[in-house]
């Protein structure tokens, strides 16, 4: 997966406001602002970013790894299982 895959399903979720759900079950909502995406928890409503490197890095383990593991991103990112349902979103597990 690209950045710009990312941010077009991040954009996707913003558009029709969606909420989406991490593994944990917690439910967010995504933004976007000057082209990095943010995660909005419901439980805060405030929204969260750790930046575009961030993502880019969380982008890289991802397509080495493909792990739906948040623990596995966690020295790259605080947002990983965000990321992560972001990404199942729209590429769900074969059933």
């Amino acid at each position: 997966m690209t950045y710009s895959e990312l941010l077009a399903h991040a954009q996707t979720a913003k558009d029709q406001e969606l909420i989406l759900t991490t593994i944990k079950g917690k439910p967010f909502k995504v933004g976007i602002y000057r082209e990095v995406p943010f995660f909005i928890p419901l439980s805060t409503n405030h929204g969260r970013s750790d930046g575009r490197r961030a993502a880019e890095r969380f982008l890289k383990r991802f397509n080495e790894s493909s792990s739906h593991r948040p623990k596995d991103y966690q020295d790259v990112t605080v947002n990983s299982s965000y990321y992560i349902a972001l990404i199942l979103h729209f590429h769900p597990y074969p059933k």
